[in-house]
């Protein structure tokens, strides 16, 4: 079974790899999948051409969701 991916703009990661959750693609994945942004969840992402792991991090923290990549963003080939 393939794993469920959450669209992220892996150009919106800051240098320290945080990265922010608020783009609209992401919070659409996130409200279709029902899945609840708690610190520690960790989630795999993609961009439509790359996929990392990201562990949630100060869910409301400035406003915004945050998650910490885990890796760099990959190539993989999605179906």
């Amino acid at each position: 079974m393939a794993q469920a991916r959450i669209f992220a703009d892996f150009a919106d990661a800051a240098a320290d790899g945080c990265l922010r959750l608020s783009a609209r693609a992401t919070v659409d994945d996130v409200r279709r999948l029902g899945v609840q942004l708690r610190p520690g969840l960790v989630l795999a992402l993609s961009d439509g051409q790359r996929m990392a792991l990201a562990q949630v991090v100060d869910c409301e923290a400035c406003g915004a969701r945050h998650a910490r990549l885990l890796s760099e963003p990959a190539a993989v080939e999605l179906r």
